[in-house]
């Protein structure tokens, strides 16, 4: 009998099929009034027979196919029982009600049914008609033994022959190739033989009573379990091949689609069913399926339940089971690669396109320009006040910004520019076939977007940013559209910042020197060849230096290079914590000789940085210097500009290290806008006013009493307080007399000078006939 085929829509082969079972009912016809007559001995092989005919018919033989299988079933066994214990006619009429129980009870579908009984009923028929040809009129004979073989040979032919040209019609393929497959021999082995426990349970019955017919029990369910091991255990290693090979090949694929055609293909292959389908509904009555996951959808693998080939429902469901795992796997595997190909090209915080993605556009947009003779222009935008937001509001606040910022120029900009972050708070727009004007106007969009600041934890927080832009037209590379692009940007730092520049050659000469003089200074750094040189710090009524203020020099080839330009550089590029350690180093080394040549106490005041306060190596390189130092005071200088007072990591770092014992000055005070109202958080113990302040107090009434007001101040705080700036004997006069600021600093008492000059001026101003008045000068105070 022909094995249920997947199609989800009618047979092809449906008119053979009804037309076989028309003949089939015919023949079950013709013999089922001559049955009725048959007495007690027919109904007893109806009540007994049929439910045989049933049982045996459930453990088949399956030979498979690539486009359909065929079902070779043992219970023709019981036909030649019936032949040999009723009529021909009695016996097909009983024979044909077990085939019909054994197919309404069988779950198939329609045309598989209809084709199985009129199979079954016509090759009833012929093999009774065999039989009687070749035994005649005689039993129990060897002739009868030759005639049974006949009889389950003529069986097996006209089924088999007939569910192959039924396969044949339904696959659209050649019958010899369901003819002739592997295990046909092996059916046709076994069948004959299986079919002859008939014809042994008949020759038993005959000279035997009915009840010996049980010995025959034990044989028949022993052949019909081997059979259905032997069945299952070749399904089984067709599937795990068949898993095998999809796992082989589901791994060498590359797209999605893809997987979905491989899966569907080794579907099919896997339980025989060739309509199987792939898709995003799961299964409903009378289908099996399998969920793949394919990232946050699902799929399903699914087929009909009551059409599998030759399997029950449960190991078809357990096949498609593993073959989704695979697929699983597979688009897992798949979303992966996609996503770390993303995120290679793409900024994994904001998903912007990173430098590489952007470099590979500008290249195209370049060659796209050179092509068209149009325009391209690459602006460079870097943040100007995103460092307090890090610093203040932690790394996750400054992230939120950072968005923030990416979703802006999105919006500043076309759908057809591209957007990318270069890493920190650098970001780059890409702007092709592009006027100037339009530049400008995109470049106004952006600053004017990020000028209205963002909010971070409930508090608002400004923002700005600088803009270089660069233009091509396509005789440039795109690494160096994007160089002329970053030092048009650092031009317009330097101008001020909240503004765009368009790269010109002279920007780019300017940019290139000041790298080589980054590197040169990051060079003299690493061998030490800065020089460290000393001011004074005097008390104003007596003359004598209570401290020295420390001083960077760098002298490059024969010049030196003015102390601003290279410590702006140090802070811009992060060179000045190592330019603050190695000037710590020489001070803490020149502390020694200091203090002997002083006789008494003496301090020593280093410039430091917000950025040295920052660094977690700091405190230790402070802890370090004092240690050396022994009973040479510290004092760290910071100017008031970099505006520290809001940062609570710096705080706490002055306080740990004023308890040390180190002393902090405000440098340049008066020069901010928060000077008096920030002293209270601050552990600060000098404030130094900036020399703009001293410049015109000989001549100038308000200045003098805005120094006098600081002076009142500082007092009132217990704070003491250096005038610097002071190079006329008048300044001094008038600091004396009207501004009362306890300590000058300025050329006119001191110039700054090597060690080596220093020491003897120290030893001279504080000569032992001066000591006394060195005693009566107020004790440092600390807060």
């Amino acid at each position: 009998m022909p094995d249920t085929r997947t199609r989800l829509r009618d047979s092809r082969s449906w008119r053979f099929d009804v037309g076989l079972c028309v003949l089939g009912v015919a023949l079950l016809v013709w013999a089922t009034p001559h049955a009725l007559g048959g007495g007690w001995e027919v109904l007893a092989a109806v009540l007994v027979g049929v439910p045989v005919v049933v049982l045996v018919a459930h453990f088949p033989m399956v030979l498979d196919g690539e486009d359909g299988g065929i079902e070779i079933g043992f219970d023709s066994t019981v036909l030649m029982f019936l032949l040999c214990t009723l009529d021909a006619r009695s016996a097909l009429a009983v024979w044909g009600l077990g085939v019909i129980a054994t197919q309404v009870t069988s779950g198939k579908r329609p045309t598989a049914i209809v084709f199985n009984v009129g199979v079954g009923v016509l090759a009833g028929a012929v093999s009774a008609a065999a039989l009687h040809l070749v035994r005649g009129g005689q039993t129990g004979t060897p002739r009868e033994l030759l005639a049974m073989v006949a009889a389950a040979s003529a069986y097996f032919s006209i089924d088999y022959v007939l569910s192959a040209i039924s396969v044949g019609i339904d696959s659209g393929t050649p019958i010899r190739s369901h003819l002739v497959q592997p295990g046909t021999w092996l059916a046709v082995v076994c069948f004959v033989p299986f079919d002859l426990l008939g014809y042994l349970a008949a020759v038993v019955l005959r000279s035997n009573p009915w009840w010996m017919l049980s010995l025959l029990v034990v044989p028949l369910i022993t052949l019909l379990v081997a059979t259905r091991a032997l069945t299952r255990g070749r399904e089984n290693a067709r599937r795990l091949t068949v898993l095998l090979e999809a796992a082989v090949r589901i791994q060498s694929v590359h797209e999605s689609e893809l997987v979905s055609e491989a899966v569907l293909h080794d579907a099919r292959r896997l339980i025989r069913l060739t309509d199987v389908e792939v898709r995003t509904t799961p299964p409903a009555a009378y289908e099996i399926g399998a969920q793949v996951r394919r990232g946050k959808d699902a799929l399903w693998i699914v087929a009909q339940s009551r059409e599998r080939a030759r399997a029950t429902v449960q190991a078809d469901q357990h096949a498609l089971d593993a073959l989704a795992v695979l697929a699983t796997d597979a688009f897992a595997r798949l979303q992966l690669t996609a996503d770390m190909v993303h995120f290679a090209r793409h900024d994994p915080l904001t998903d912007l396109p990173n430098r590489g993605i952007l470099l590979d556009r500008v290249a195209h947009a370049l060659h796209l320009a050179r092509r068209r003779n149009v325009r391209v222009a690459l602006l460079f935008v870097d943040l100007d006040e995103f460092k307090p937001v890090n610093d203040r509001f932690g790394h996750a606040a400054g992230d939120e910004v950072l968005i923030e910022v990416a979703r802006r120029l999105l919006a500043a900009t076309r759908e057809s520019d591209t957007v990318a972050r270069l890493g920190g708070d650098e970001f780059a727009v890409l702007l092709e076939d592009v006027s100037v004007q339009e530049v400008i106007e995109i470049s106004d969009r952006i600053l004017a977007s990020l000028m209205r600041g963002a909010e971070v934890s409930g508090h608002h927080v400004p923002l700005g940013a600088s803009i270089g832009i660069a233009y091509g037209d396509g005789s440039e590379s795109g690494e160096a559209l994007l160089r002329e692009a970053d030092l048009a940007m650092y031009e317009a730092k330097g101008r001020g910042k909240a503004q765009s520049v368009s790269y010109e050659p002279a920007i780019g000469r300017a940019s290139i020197e000041r790298l080589e003089l980054v590197e040169e200074l990051r060079r003299a750094i690493d061998e030490e060849e800065l020089a460290v040189v000393y001011q004074p710090v005097v008390a104003t009524e007596s003359g004598l230096i209570t401290g020295v203020e420390a001083l960077v020099r760098w002298r490059l080839n024969g010049t030196d290079v003015p102390t601003d330009v290279f410590v702006r550089i140090a802070e811009d590029t992060g060179l000045v914590v190592g330019l603050g350690e190695l000037v710590l180093r020489r001070v803490s080394g020149d502390a020694r000789a200091l203090r002997d040549a002083a006789g008494g106490p003496i301090s020593i005041s280093v410039n430091v940085s917000a950025r040295q306060l920052r660094d977690p190596r700091f405190v230790g390189v402070v802890q370090t210097a004092v240690r050396d130092m022994d009973r040479t005071g510290l004092v760290l200088e910071i100017t008031e500009r970099q505006e520290i007072g809001d940062d609570p990591e710096v705080l706490h770092v002055m306080r740990v290290i004023a308890a040390m014992g180190v002393r902090f000055a405000i440098d340049d005070f008066g020069v901010g806008f928060s000077s008096i109202s920030y002293l209270h958080e601050l552990p600060a113990h000098v404030v130094k006013t900036d020399a703009t302040l001293s410049a015109g107090i000989d001549h100038d009434e308000r200045a003098r009493a805005v120094l006098h007001a600081i002076a009142v101040m500082g007092d009132a705080l217990g704070l003491d307080v250096v005038v610097e700036g002071v190079e006329r004997e008048t300044q001094l006069e008038a600091i004396r007399e009207e501004v009362g600021a306890p300590f000058v600093q300025g050329y006119l008492l001191h110039r700054p000078m090597p060690l080596e000059a220093l020491l003897p001026v120290v030893r001279d101003n504080r000569h032992p006939d001066a000591r006394p008045k060195v005693e009566e000068l107020p004790a440092p105070t600390a807060r």
